[in-house]
């Protein structure tokens, strides 16, 4: 295709259900696709019905607004404009389908279906049947439709491509379209692309793919990547994790840099933050502020969520989005961190530092340091009475025998953690806050957590980041701070170095002494295992086996110990992880137990595997 600027594409943060809000944002990126004299907007799969409406995808009544929908944009669109469309369609089999309708004004010109689910492991496997075959037919108003590929558009071969298994269709073709609904997760977007040029080079032809944006159904957050490529080079690559409620992206839009690593977690996970925020109409975040390296990120993302929502949004945006939930905006008179420090983060976010009979002044400074350094509205107080209290009521059930840490370790510990969740769930409740939990990874694969203590909370925004990883962000947040723009806009945190200073700790056993290492393992063993197990699927002996290769500074026998440690706590943990709260997907090896890493409740506690370890 010589005119690149022909097409353009489109991107959405949808929100599941919300035909009618879906809807105004496709119009208004339609008008304005006309406005700027493109012929051809592509839109992402499922933008219309968003990607994550789960068992409903199957309910009569959204398939009606899915037509309806259809419909009114069939109506609604300017002349000489064509809109490719993501819609779950019903088909004449009585099975629900994954569809891509293109439209023209008072026209549709055909319909495209998923056709096999080749390379893909997500939801979509249960929502969507695999069952195609060429004598299906689609009912959109009075007009009965048969699936195709390609379509002629304007003169141009267009084929749309759902996945791999179809790349062979597009061969000959002008334009290949790939709309996706590909969730974020570390290091696929580099794949994503490069798969779309070499593609572009096989079939000698341009290539345009978009992605849906946002968070918008829970866990699943998704990178907006927009990728134009032409007969096997990259014209342009959208900017990614934008904020952005809709916006179009065209051949001359240029390549933009992507974050680094640990900037781009955090973007990621500020970016749930943010629409979890406007999407359950909440007041900003509560969170229990242990001074800790987890309590820490989580804050930070906040704080990154506003100051990259006001740089992309823009004032007026922001201003209006922030309005709608109830926070008041003064007026922009400073640079955009200053004005989010100042002016916002202290109705945002409040932080609570929730000290007990062991906790010390460590970890109380490095709390009150970061949650000053963002602008949160920090605040102290002391559980020592409650737990006494509690400590007192279980003593008088059995008068001479009290409880002791010699023998009651686990019982003394989990008390402290689940006193602190009362105080914080009433600053949540009393404000309309969102109280977030601040469970990582690692913690989750163990069961190194509290339920209803560290755990309370309705999201979980660290819940799929390995604890070595933490680690090493909140090193580079330290030092570096965090880029909101590549080269350009940081958020700054430099007391973040109170906390990267510190050993992690649950600061929850008398003597100073206690480390979440030394109740586990080095985490660097720990999260090694983590991936070995959930991501390639090794045995505890291969497990092994690669560990005594990888981490000759220890032994054999502590090598064997640690992987048993492992396996003990993670097969009798699954409950934990089921009763927790929403975690964002971030690494391949998540241990969501809705959508990640499925386990069995009930399990032989690996005891089999462990036995014929050697």
């Amino acid at each position: 295709m010589s005119d690149l600027n022909y097409f353009v594409a489109g991107r959405i943060n949808t929100t599941p259900l919300d035909f009618n809000g879906n809807l105004e944002k496709i119009l208004v990126l339609c008008e304005k696709a006309k406005q700027k004299a493109h012929k051809l907007l592509v839109l992402p799969e499922l933008c219309l019905s968003g990607y994550g409406c789960g068992d409903m995808f199957n309910h009569p009544e959204l398939l009606k607004a899915a037509t309806r929908a259809l419909l009114t944009i069939k109506y609604s669109l300017p002349e000489d404009l064509t809109v490719g469309v993501g819609a779950p369609l019903l088909g004449n089999d009585g099975r629900v389908y994954d569809g891509y309708v293109m439209i023209k004004k008072g026209r549709i010109l055909g319909v495209s279906v998923l056709h096999s689910l080749y390379n893909s492991k997500d939801a979509r496997i249960r929502y969507f049947s695999t069952s195609f075959n060429y004598d299906l037919t689609f009912a959109i108003g009075s007009e009965i439709y048969s699936s195709q590929n390609l379509f002629e558009v304007d003169g141009h071969k267009v084929c749309v491509l759902f996945n791999d298994a179809d790349n062979k269709l597009a061969i000959g073709c002008d334009l290949a379209i790939c709309p996706e609904a590909n969730r974020f997760e570390l290091y696929d977007a580099v794949e994503r692309e490069q798969k779309l040029v070499v593609l572009s080079k096989a079939i000698d032809a341009a290539v345009v793919s978009t992605n849906l944006l946002g968070c918008e159904s829970g866990s699943d957050i998704f990178d907006g990547l927009s990728i134009i490529a032409n007969k096997g080079v990259l014209v342009a690559r959208s900017s990614f994790l934008s904020f952005k409620r809709c916006d179009l992206f065209n051949a001359n839009s240029g390549v933009f840099n992507y974050l680094s690593e640990y900037d781009t977690i955090v973007r990621a996970v500020a970016l749930g933050q943010f629409d979890w925020m406007l999407k359950t109409k909440a007041h900003g975040f509560a969170l229990s502020m242990s001074g800790g390296a987890d309590s820490g990120l989580c804050a930070t993302c906040v704080a990154y969520g506003q100051l990259a929502a006001l740089h992309e949004l823009g004032y007026d945006e922001y201003k209006s989005l922030m309005e709608g939930l109830k926070f008041e905006v003064p007026p922009m008179d400073c640079d955009e961190e200053t004005f989010i420090k100042t002016k916002m983060m202290k109705e945002v976010l409040i932080t609570v530092y929730q000290g007990s009979a062991v906790s010390g002044s460590v970890t109380r400074t490095a709390a009150a340091k970061v949650s000053e350094n963002i602008g949160a509205r920090h605040h102290e107080w002391s559980i020592a009475k409650l737990v006494e209290e509690y400590v007192s009521l279980i003593n008088s059930t059995t008068p001479g025998d009290d409880l002791s840490w010699d023998r009651d370790d686990l019982t003394l510990q989990n008390i402290q953690a689940r006193s602190r969740a009362p105080g914080i769930w009433m600053i949540a409740n009393r404000y309309n806050k969102l109280l977030m939990s601040t469970c990582n990874a690692s913690e989750d694969a163990v069961g190194y957590c509290t339920m209803d203590g560290d755990t309370a909370g309705g999201l979980s925004p660290i819940g799929d980041i390995s604890k070595s990883r933490v680690l090493k962000i909140n090193q580079h947040i330290a030092d570096d701070g965090i880029e909101v723009v590549s080269g350009g806009l940081k958020l700054n945190v430099p007391n973040m170095s109170y906390i990267s200073a510190q050993a992690p700790t649950a600061e929850l056993r008398p003597g100073g002494e206690q480390t979440d290492e030394r109740d586990l393992m080095p985490y660097v063993i720990l999260d090694r295992i983590h991936v070995l197990h959930q991501e390639f699927l090794r045995t505890p002996q291969a497990i092994l086996d690669t560990l005594v290769d990888e981490y000759s500074s220890f032994s054999r026998e502590e090598l064997l110990g640690f992987v048993k440690k492992y396996f003990g706590k993670f097969a009798v943990n699954q409950w934990k992880r089921e009763r927790g709260a929403t975690t964002f997907h971030i690494e391949r090896s998540d241990l969501n137990a809705k959508s990640g890493f499925i386990f069995p409740l009930l399990n032989d506690g690996y005891s089999a595997l462990l036995s014929e370890l050697k």
